[in-house]
């Protein structure tokens, strides 16, 4: 298995063992973005919704 590492050690890092995998994830946020943590997180919250809402009426056709 290819590991992929990312030498810039900039942003918040965490690390969480999950049974015999240790996942180890660097956080960056881009300083000249428009639009805030709250906004993105309820973008991608009503995108889920509206994606579900598609697949339930697909399935009762």
């Amino acid at each position: 298995m290819q590991e992929n590492k990312n030498e810039q050690n900039t942003g918040t890092k965490t690390i969480k063992k999950i049974g015999k995998v240790t996942y180890e994830v660097v956080v960056h946020f881009n300083e000249n973005a428009t639009e805030t943590m709250q906004d993105k997180l309820k973008r991608i919250m009503l995108r889920e919704m509206e994606m579900k809402k598609h697949q339930k009426g697909d399935k009762n056709d």
